[in-house]
C-alpha cells in the first residue's frame, strides 16, 4: 500500500497493529515471561492467571480492532473524497 500511495499513515497503522498484537500475545500466552513471573510471585497456577487475564485482554483487543477499523475507514474515505 505504501508503494501505491506513499503516506506515513500506512506505517502508523501497521505499527499500531503490530504493537497491539504484541501486547495481546504477552498478556494471554502461558509461555510469556511476564505471565510466568507474575504467577510465580503471586503463588497461583499459570493457567489460572491466563484465564483471569483472558476476558480483559479479549475486550481490549475487540475495542482496539473496532477503533482501528473506524480510523482506517474514516481515513480511507477522506482519501477517496479528496482524490476526486
Amino acid at each position: 500500500a505504501y508503494s501505491i500511495y506513499p503516506d506515513p499513515v500506512y506505517i502508523h497503522i501497521c505499527f499500531g497493529a503490530v504493537l497491539g498484537g504484541v501486547v495481546f500475545g504477552d498478556q494471554c500466552s502461558p509461555v510469556s515471561d511476564t505471565t510466568i513471573l507474575s504467577s510465580m510471585f503471586t503463588g497461583c497456577d499459570i493457567m489460572d492467571h491466563v484465564k483471569t487475564q483472558l476476558p480483559l485482554c479479549l475486550l481490549a483487543a475487540g475495542v482496539a480492532v473496532f477503533v482501528q477499523l473506524y480510523v482506517v475507514s474514516f481515513w480511507f474515505r477522506e482519501l477517496v473524497i479528496n482524490k476526486h
